[in-house]
């Protein structure tokens, strides 16, 4: 009978040691994911501000003041426009056969 409650009792020190080290390791794991989950919001808030520097640069009137304010660059005259007219390949003006 002292036997059978020896091996009770170191059953039940293994199985709450066993419990202490799960719940160590959901304590650590869940951490992480809290860190993850952090980060993760923050590359979604920096992905959004990019999307809207990205809209923000393709805009006309944007690319026009750069290039003139930091590149100093002006519409051409009329003296400096060459038109160049290219035919259209394969097109001889009518029905194609």
């Amino acid at each position: 009978m002292n036997r059978g409650i020896t091996i009770l009792l170191v059953l039940v020190i293994v199985s709450a040691l066993g419990v202490v080290h799960i719940r160590h390791q959901n304590r650590v794991r869940f951490v992480e994911l809290q860190n993850l989950q952090t980060e993760r919001d923050q590359l979604n808030v920096e992905w959004t501000q990019l999307l809207l520097e990205q809209a923000t640069w393709s805009l006309h009137h944007v690319v026009d003041k750069e290039a003139r304010t930091k590149l100093g660059m002006t519409t051409p005259s009329v003296d400096e426009t060459v038109t160049l007219r290219v035919p259209a390949l394969g097109y001889q003006g009518g029905v194609s056969e």
